[in-house]
């Protein structure tokens, strides 16, 4: 049996999972916006019941995050950059937890409020940013706690041991919860992702199938026409290719095939998507191409063809030439109808004689 071709193709880069990585923005989201909004209703009911009892260190900082945590959410809905957002919020709480622990909140209660930090840092930030946060915040306390006297509050020997030991416990295991959680879902993504590959991929010459094209190409190109529009369409197909199968048996034809192939990814630009539409039939969509200049890379492509020389059985020489129809596509909704006129194209070059491409300028 014939191996496909091993060499990853760039083609397979444009194949993206971006329905598995969005569900774990979402969950990113919910938990940070959550954090949120709770973190400004409590703010601000501690900010209305306690401010004469608050030093105005702490009343000044609370002030402070409610307003910064307003302005990201502005932020957020403004731009969409998720962990810009999470790392000012998840910041600016982390020196109001200094602050608290500086200060002691009321009664010395402050402690108390900075158990939820890791969770939420871990759950909207994810295991590298949340490991060094919540570390830091740890060490921070422990230099308030038990360093030198800065005019910071005094907490008890038992509640500051207690403090350090829950604090530590819920740290570790929102970073144990967290790494697993997210090599679980590389895990799930790496597999969907070659799942998609396969799909997408023609199993005997290891480049993009007509699915590719009509079921994740063109909705690229649609999410991002300036990127790829307009683009030429290339329709090729071999020629004699079901006299070489009868004369030289199925194998040979797959050879035929895989070495066409090798000349295709060869001959055109890494930019070029080539996809084996079926058969001895292909596809090269060129990005940002026009149909006069596509016409020229037909051309040169269908000469390099015709140079190449194949050995069948008895050392028998055999030599290949394509017909191409050419097609320019501006807009993703003419595909369908670029690619019959290509077909039609491709019609006219084998009945003008094969080994020919064939246009719109022609």
């Amino acid at each position: 049996m014939v191996n496909k071709i091993s060499n990853k193709q760039s083609w397979l880069n444009l194949i993206n999972i971006d329905s598995v990585y969005s569900s774990d923005k979402q969950r990113q989201a919910f938990s940070l916006f959550t954090m949120i909004a709770i973190s400004i209703v409590v703010i601000s009911i501690l900010i209305f019941l306690n401010y004469d009892v608050y030093s105005p260190i702490l009343t000044s900082a609370l002030i402070a995050v409610n307003v910064t945590i307003i302005c990201s959410m502005f932020y957020f809905i403004k731009t969409g950059k998720l962990e810009t957002v999470a790392l000012i919020c998840m910041s600016i709480v982390f020196i109001l937890c200094i602050v608290l622990t500086y200060t002691g909140g009321k009664e010395n209660t402050a402690l108390y409020w900075l158990m939820f930090y890791p969770v939420v840092t871990f759950s909207s930030l994810g295991v590298r940013l949340g490991t060094w946060l919540g570390l830091t915040l740890l060490l921070c306390c422990i230099a308030i706690l038990y360093g030198p006297n800065f005019g910071q509050v005094v907490y008890g020997d038992i509640e500051k041991t207690r403090f350090i030991a829950s604090f530590t416990l819920v740290y570790i295991f929102s970073f144990i919860g967290e790494f697993f959680r997210y090599r679980s879902h590389m895990a799930i993504a790496d597999i969907t992702l070659e799942q998609k590959q396969d799909a997408y991929t023609d199993q005997l010459t290891g480049i993009a199938n007509r699915r590719f094209i009509t079921s994740h190409f063109l909705k690229l190109v649609d999410s991002r026409p300036n990127e790829y529009l307009p683009f030429s369409l290339l329709l090729l197909d071999l020629d004699h290719f079901k006299r070489l199968n009868d004369t030289y048996g199925h194998d040979f034809g797959d050879i035929v095939l895989i070495e066409f192939t090798k000349i295709l990814e060869s001959q055109f630009p890494t930019s070029a998507v080539k996809a084996r539409y079926g058969g001895e039939e292909f596809v090269v969509i060129l990005p940002k191409e026009t149909s006069a200049n596509a016409v020229d890379i037909a051309n040169r492509f269908r000469e390099h063809v015709a140079a190449q020389v194949l050995l069948a059985e008895d050392n028998l020489q055999i030599s290949l030439t394509c017909s191409i129809g050419v097609v320019q596509v501006d807009k993703v909704g003419d595909y369908n109808s670029a690619l019959k006129q290509a077909d039609e194209y491709l019609y006219n070059a084998k009945a003008l004689g094969r080994n020919k491409v064939v246009s719109t300028k022609d």
